[in-house]
């Protein structure tokens, strides 16, 4: 009987590790983002970026409710998910590896429901519901992916929910039939015309068609018409840069990004 139990002990320690280890994608190990990982997991200065920038949106919000006195439900923001809502930085510690692309990232970080609230985004979150704004959570997962775990739109939704953030719709990318999945721009202008099309995208549900005044992400790509590739040509102080602050509101991501295709200069 003890040979028994410390042999379906051993199995399920295994059961368990190999469950673990299906989390990481198959590719080779990059221990070049190990430096990133740390900053963004343990440093000071990203918990201080974070309650920064989500103040400067809140202000930002606050202050255009106050000029507009707009109707409730005619306006709304929109955000990205993650490394803005949720945290995903758990997978790169435990993988140091990155997915080989980005459908692959959202199944492997949506699945195990492991990632966290990042530091007052709930907090501008639920300021904007409560000034009577949409929350629109734009991300760019793929919302076509399921398999015997799940489909990443449930899961994506269950691990918001399970973190206590608050959103009126999410709204992910159709890497299956859209020939520019990673393009947020056609899901901007539906949250703000009302005309969803499945080509190009997934969502839990539409509402109404209603003015976008914020935006907020990681990535360039995370903000109407911008682009890392034209970005990257301009000068550091381009007037492009200047909606920043004023309506578009960046957070910092070490990790991963548009921007790992740049030139070191």
């Amino acid at each position: 009987m003890k040979k028994l139990a410390i042999s379906l002990l051993f199995l399920t320690s295994v059961t368990c590790f190999a469950e673990e280890l299906s989390i990481c994608a198959p590719n080779s190990p990059q221990p070049e983002i190990k430096q990133a990982v740390k900053w963004y997991r343990t440093s000071a200065e990203k918990n201080a970026l974070y309650h920064q920038a989500y103040l400067v949106a809140t202000n930002y919000v606050e202050n255009w409710v106050k000029q507009h006195h707009p109707q409730a439900k005619s306006w709304g923001v929109s955000l990205d998910i993650d490394e803005t809502v949720l945290d995903n930085s758990w997978y790169f510690r435990d993988c140091t590896d990155l997915a080989e692309n980005e459908s692959d990232f959202s199944h492997y970080v949506g699945n195990p429901q492991k990632s966290v609230a990042l530091p007052a985004s709930k907090q501008f979150i639920d300021k904007v519901h409560q000034l009577g704004g949409y929350v629109s959570l734009v991300s760019n997962r793929d919302g076509t992916f399921e398999d015997s775990t799940g489909n990443v739109l449930k899961t994506t939704i269950a691990n918001l929910k399970q973190q206590g953030i608050y959103f009126d719709q999410v709204v992910l990318a159709n890497r299956r039939d859209s020939k520019t999945p990673s393009d947020k721009n056609p899901r901007f202008n539906a949250i703000q015309s009302g005309d969803y099309d499945a080509t190009q995208m997934v969502w839990s549900n539409q509402l109404p068609a209603h003015k976008l005044i914020a935006f907020v992400g990681d990535n360039i790509q995370d903000f109407p018409n911008f682009k890392q590739i034209k970005q990257d040509k301009l000068d550091v102080n381009d007037s492009s840069y200047a909606i920043f602050g004023q309506g578009n509101f960046i957070l910092p991501n070490p990790m991963y990004g548009s921007w790992v295709n740049n030139a070191l200069k």
